[in-house]
């Protein structure tokens, strides 16, 4: 096979795989493809995988222990992300040797690769590794070519940014919450005290008084022996007589009304604020 057919090949495959998300049986992301070997038939054996919300790790999977779902674009590791996220480191500056590749699929339970005493080493400055690997590589997500007929790098346009991984910081604030409670305020006494006063009121009487009047008389006496006499008259009056009782003037009602009030309170509060310094160099900024 030319050269000129195998790299149209392989940029067909690498551009079948590229920005691929990669996750574990659960669905929990892991990371997103980022480099890519091919074999001897220009299929996956190795796929180079970003892992954390920078891109700051990467972890090389072997395309045995992977399920390739091109409908979603996903690529399904049979292990957890834990496993995945603990495996052996990988960069674009690390040689694969066959003592790589064997620790690789070791960690994964693999059998040794066959061949791989035959295949040499990789040091990331060209396509192939060893007789039938390529490798493809990016920063943005998606793969350069590199092909013996290369003598640069063409990198595609792809993007990293649609990745769906987020840094969140929380930001927090104290608010004011007011509310009301119940308190004594005080006590109304009511108290009944007796005082005495002097009143005076007018009552008609009415009393007997008994006039004399000696009126002559002429004539013979009666037969009434002459001797000594007395005759009581009763004279009566009229006697004021006082008495008290008991007579209801008032009452006096005590009420409760509840009155509703508006208080301003004044409390110092804390709130958190965020300074995010870019000291990223980007192109053209």
């Amino acid at each position: 096979m030319d050269h000129e057919h195998r790299s149209d090949r392989f940029t067909a495959v690498e551009d079948q795989y590229a920005g691929y998300t990669v996750q574990d049986p659960n669905g929990e992301k892991i990371g997103k493809v980022d480099d890519l070997f091919l074999d001897e038939s220009d299929q996956p054996e190795y796929f180079g995988v970003k892992m954390g919300f920078l891109g700051t790790s990467s972890t090389l999977i072997p395309a045995d222990i992977a399920t390739v779902n091109s409908e979603g674009g996903v690529i399904e590791v049979s292990q957890p992300k834990s496993t995945v996220k603990d495996g052996p480191a990988f960069d674009d500056d690390r040689e694969i040797t066959p003592e790589y590749e064997n620790e690789v699929r070791s960690y994964y339970g693999l059998g040794a690769a066959t061949g791989t005493e035959d295949r040499g080493s990789y040091s990331g400055d060209s396509g192939e590794v060893g007789p039938g690997m390529r490798e493809g590589d990016t920063e943005s997500g998606e793969f350069v070519g590199h092909s013996e007929d290369d003598e640069g790098v063409n990198q595609s346009a792809g993007s990293d940014l649609d990745d769906r991984d987020e840094l969140r910081v929380q930001r927090t604030e104290e608010e004011l919450a007011a509310g009301t409670r119940e308190r004594e305020a005080g006590s109304m006494k009511v108290r009944k005290r007796v005082r005495t006063d002097r009143e005076q009121i007018e009552v008609p009487t009415k009393h007997e008084e008994v006039s004399v009047e000696r009126v002559p008389v002429s004539g013979d006496a009666s037969e009434t022996e002459i001797g000594e006499d007395e005759v009581v008259v009763p004279v009566t009056e009229e006697e004021v007589v006082v008495s008290k009782r008991p007579v209801a003037k008032e009452e006096v009602r005590i009420r409760k009304d509840v009155v509703e009030d508006t208080e301003v309170v004044e409390e110092d509060v804390r709130r958190e604020e965020i300074d995010v310094e870019d000291e990223t160099n980007r192109r053209g900024v």
